[in-house]
């Protein structure tokens, strides 16, 4: 579990010919939880769960679910517990053990930066995860990943205790008796509007959606990755994701476009990687998680030297000609259901640095 949305101190660069410093300012989700009672989806018929509504789809002959929900309950626990530990002793491989994919590869990247910035971990901070809320999909027996989803709601335990947001957890096992581990965790976004009902089945299991039937919809959910790293890198498509103006990897290469040398390049470059998960909405759209990697080029002109300071990847005592950083963006996209041109909506998503090109 990593920060609060990355921001960048803009103001702490001086660039000269050269970039002598950027630092982006990490507030680590370092998560001390106390599991809540949570929605029951097998029950959502009566306690009219928030984000959870039945559409009446049956399950008779039903595939068997990928988990009970007593067991999705354990795995988020245990996830806080260790990602906690891991947080404060800043411990990749412990980390390593509850998480995978892009969110091991954000969270790893933000220690390495953070080990520079902040030796001393001051910026360590508890957090709880209250009101989870479980989609728990059916899924074929021996078909693997399995996984679930959890909307949560975070809150600083600083006192007063406040919430500082809400998002979600999707855990994926890869084979049978592997660990579950987080693999995607955006955040949901004010401007994203109210997150949609996830539709259910009689017995409150979520609904898996098509990955590849586009009907009823401007896209099928297994095209909303490459149309949103097209849209990102100024592609045209009949169905646009729009840039939901927080990605790090945007911000950073606006950053240095201001401050690189005349005739330098700043390319920002978004490609599509790993799994898609979609789950039905009620009233036919689909609700869709998946991440893209980035990667920032920046190159001088004619050869020049430059010192390009990002704590714990570049250090400004070095001359460059060129550099590249790598990220990771996470995403849930909401497909409305409609007719055609109905637009994808992000409303939660985050993103990192994972590493030098």
């Amino acid at each position: 579990m990593r920060r609060l949305p990355v921001q960048l101190i803009a103001t702490t660069a001086l660039v000269v010919l050269c970039i002598t410093a950027i630092a982006f300012m990490m507030f680590p989700w370092n998560h001390t939880i106390r599991i809540a009672p949570a929605d029951n989806p097998a029950a959502t018929a009566s306690q009219q769960a928030p984000g959870v509504r039945s559409g009446g789809t049956s399950s008779a002959a039903a595939e068997p679910a990928a988990l009970t929900k007593a067991a999705a309950e354990r795995i988020l626990a245990s996830y806080w517990q260790v990602n906690n530990t891991a947080n404060e002793s800043r411990s990749d491989t412990l980390l390593k053990t509850v998480e995978a994919g892009s969110s091991y590869s954000m969270d790893a990247g933000t220690y390495q930066m953070d080990r520079v910035t902040d030796p001393a971990n001051r910026q360590y901070t508890a957090f709880t995860a209250e009101n989870a809320t479980y989609y728990i999909p059916r899924q074929p027996a021996g078909v693997y990943p399995r996984w679930f989803v959890a909307r949560v709601t975070y809150a600083n335990l600083a006192a007063p205790q406040h919430a500082t947001g809400a998002g979600y957890v999707l855990f994926t096992q890869s084979s049978k008796d592997a660990a579950w581990k987080n693999v995607l965790e955006p955040y949901l976004l004010p401007a994203g509007g109210p997150a949609p009902f996830v539709e259910t089945d009689t017995q409150g299991y979520a609904v898996q959606s098509s990955l590849t039937s586009a009907a009823g919809l401007s896209a099928a959910p297994a095209q909303i990755p490459e149309l949103t790293a097209g849209s990102l890198d100024g592609a045209t498509a009949s169905a646009t994701v729009r840039n939901p103006g927080n990605l790090a990897d945007l911000r950073d290469q606006v950053y240095f476009q201001s401050r690189l040398p005349a005739g330098s390049s700043d390319t920002d470059r978004h490609d599509t990687a790993g799994s898609v998960f979609a789950l039905k909405t009620v009233g036919g759209g689909a609700l869709v998680f998946y991440h893209l990697t980035a990667r920032l080029s920046l190159a001088s002109p004619q050869g020049e030297r430059l010192k390009l300071g990002i704590p714990g990847y570049y250090s400004s005592s070095q001359a460059l000609t060129s550099a590249t950083v790598d990220y990771a963006d996470q995403f849930a996209v909401y497909i409305p259901a409609g007719p055609a041109g109905a637009a994808p909506i992000v409303i939660a998503d985050t993103s990192g640095i994972t590493g030098r090109g």
